[in-house]
């Protein structure tokens, strides 16, 4: 360990950083030094249920990962349905998948812990944490089994009236409303041969300011004028349009808050997200994870979607309720003091006085509850690892309440302050991998094809490992399916998030079968390493390390 020690000094006097001195230097100096690379190969839980629905089937997975030189395997075990994969008596367990029954006696991560051991493979068991069912899935899953536990999504209702009155509700955006009914356009739409006669188009600028209106509602809503958006109605809607719309009239455009249940309105995935800060939530979370690290030789355990479903989650009154109480003081108008939303985009953020607050709080609730995590895996099993998926887009990750820097690290956020930093997980994690999902493996491949620098694994790499700033080791993440049809690109995605991470996460199993990489992979991973998070007392040598350069640096 001395030389290995000596080494990685000198190899992190030649490693630069763009933003900080030392920030990410000396886990990768170490890493280096030792020879040692994460290469880590996840296996989705709802892609691969069929191809790894029999001991023998995880038999041979481990063996191809033997061949190709992986380090770590980790086996999707709650998919983000809340539906268990393993033998769970606290999760609902998968019963059938597309119409097949799930072998019942039948437990994947025993099989792939067994398998792997004897290949010299670890094998981490991921659970997707705070996503508990998906829209029309399995209705078992604890987000339906309690309702009450979902995040309530900020939704809102439109408006349109002059500044004096109630005004009328908006039912149709960017569609010809019903009849009777208001609709409001923001870009051209085709005219149907079916609109009723008496719909009626008023073209309203950003200032409110009526700038036409009438009957030539063909002309309008295939052309919405520049800077403008229309309001369009029928019946009772039209007439009520038809009375405010001469020119130069004011109708505003009001949003007002509507809260409703993620299970109504679900993320991209349809997946139904829990409140991280719901205590009995939590509790459920944690004892899953406990029962897995009780009941398997698991090296580790991953955490995937430990976050909130995006920046309009969670308005519940559980949370406004605690969120004050944090604060010390009443939010007086909630949710509109964190923020308002753009009534004609639907969409923008308008940023209320108690938002970086907000942002604050949200972030403390998840690396309270990775804090909660960690303590329930060391008290079971000290050796157990505990790490984390993350998106490498950090600049916006703050929107689903997650911060996995280090508490180190000062983040460029316009509405942190200095507190904002206490919110940083990474010094919780035995390692962190990040998605660099991008398809450009460095920062000239984007520039060549006219995007942006930051749209690429190499960019995304970099800010991962001076963001973490020594605190855990870190590995870039590749989405497999960006370089389906560029074998050669994913080869140099794999040398770039080696060689400015400490390894590398491939997602997915999948597309490692559907494309048939594994011998690619075998000559991409010509010799077996260990991965870096495997070493015990390894990062703290490296934090070593960095300490003894910080102290020369102030002589």
């Amino acid at each position: 360990m001395k030389t290995l020690f000596l080494a990685a000094g000198v190899i992190a006097m030649s490693l630069t950083s763009t933003t900080n001195l030392f920030a990410g230097k000396y886990t990768s100096a170490v890493a280096a030094a030792g020879e040692m690379q994460g290469r880590i190969l996840w296996c989705d839980a709802d892609a691969n249920v069929s191809a790894l629905d029999s001991h023998e089937k995880i038999s041979e997975l481990v063996e191809q990962c033997r061949k190709a030189n992986i380090t770590t395997i980790v086996m999707d075990v709650k998919s983000l349905s809340g539906i268990a994969l393993y033998q769970s008596k606290i999760a609902p367990r998968l019963k059938e998948w597309k119409g097949r029954q799930y072998p019942a006696d039948f437990d994947p991560l025993a099989a792939a812990i067994e398998e792997g051991h004897k290949a010299g493979i670890e094998v981490y068991a991921a659970v997707n944490v705070f996503s508990e069912g998906r829209q029309g899935g399995d209705k078992r899953a604890a987000a339906f089994v309690n309702p009450d536990w979902q995040c309530m999504h900020y939704d809102i209702e439109r408006w349109a009236g002059s500044p004096d009155e109630n005004g009328y509700p908006i039912s149709a955006v960017n569609r010809l409303p019903l009849p009777g009914r208001l609709g409001l356009i923001t870009k051209n739409i085709t005219p149907t041969e079916d609109m009723t006669a008496d719909i009626w188009v008023a073209a309203v600028g950003e200032d409110w300011k009526v700038r036409s209106s009438g009957l030539n509602k063909t002309a309008l809503l295939s052309s919405v004028p520049e800077g403008c958006f229309l309001l369009v109605g029928s019946g009772e809607a039209g007439k009520w349009l038809r009375e405010r719309s001469s020119v130069g009239s004011v109708i505003e455009l009001v949003s007002k808050p509507k809260l409703v249940p993620v299970g109504i309105s679900a993320d991209e995935h349809q997946a139904v997200f829990v409140n991280p800060a719901n205590p009995q939530a939590r509790a459920y979370e944690i004892s899953i994870i406990e029962e897995i690290v009780k009941n398997y030789n698991v090296d580790g355990i991953v955490l995937d979607r430990m976050r909130y479903p995006g920046i309009r989650a969670d308005f519940s009154d559980l949370s406004r309720s605690l969120f004050e109480s944090w604060l010390g003081r009443k939010a007086e108008n909630f949710p509109e003091d964190i923020f308002t939303i753009d009534p004609i985009s639907g969409s923008q953020i308008i940023r209320g006085k108690l938002f970086g607050s907000w942002m604050q709080w949200r972030a403390m609730q998840i690396r309270s509850f990775v804090a909660e995590v960690r303590s329930a895996v060391k008290k079971i099993r000290p050796d157990a690892k505990v790490a984390a998926y993350v998106g490498s887009w950090y600049d916006s990750y703050y929107e689903v309440g997650v911060n996995w820097a280090s508490p180190k690290y000062v983040p460029n956020y316009d509405f942190a302050d200095a507190n904002y930093r206490q919110t940083g997980y990474a010094d919780l994690m035995d390692w962190i991998c990040t998605g660099c999902y991008y398809k450009y493996p460095t920062r000239a491949d984007a520039r060549a094809a006219g995007a942006g620098e930051g749209g690429s694994v190499e960019a995304a790499a970099e800010q991962s490992n001076e963001v973490v700033d020594d605190d855990t080791f870190v590995y870039a993440g590749l989405y497999l399916l960006q370089y389906a049809r560029d074998p050669e690109a994913f080869k140099r995605a794999v040398e770039t998030a080696c060689a400015l991470t400490q390894g590398v996460m491939l997602f997915d199993l999948v597309y490692i079968r559907d494309y048939n990489w594994w011998s690619m992979l075998e000559s991409i991973f010509q010799k077996p390493v260990k991965a870096p998070h495997s070493v015990p007392g390894l990062i703290d040598k490296a934090k070593e390390l960095r300490r003894m350069a910080e102290n020369q640096s102030k002589k």
